[in-house]
């Protein structure tokens, strides 16, 4: 991103963010799933079915709507990040460099320009 004019010095206080998110997303994300195995063994163990699933019994917490609504949000922070920086399929092709020299060649114009 950085010879294309893309990625400047002054982007990376907002591409440090976008991965700072991107993290707390992942872990937020592996936590959901150890709160949907929690409540799955505890069903198990009282001999409880969970209609629905244990996604649906933990969207029924408090806790579990809050991780939930947290989820989205931070997703939908980190899609706007992505856009911004060019690493979505639609933004990708809106995405000009600064003019410095670089033009990134497709793959049938790398073989016939070489």
């Amino acid at each position: 991103m950085a010879p294309t004019g893309v990625l400047r010095t002054v982007d990376a206080l907002a591409l440090a963010q976008l991965c700072e998110d991107q993290a707390m997303l992942d872990e937020l994300r592996a936590g959901l799933e150890k709160m949907k195995r929690e409540i799955t063994r505890k069903a198990k163990a009282d001999k409880r079915s969970l209609p629905g699933g244990a996604l649906i019994a933990l969207s029924r917490t408090i806790e579990g709507r809050r991780t939930l609504a947290t989820i989205r949000e931070l997703s939908s922070q980190i899609i706007v990040q992505r856009r911004e920086f060019g690493l979505t399929p639609a933004s990708n092709g809106r995405v000009q460099t600064s003019g410095s020299g670089f033009e990134p060649m497709d793959a049938l114009e790398s073989k016939l320009c070489g």
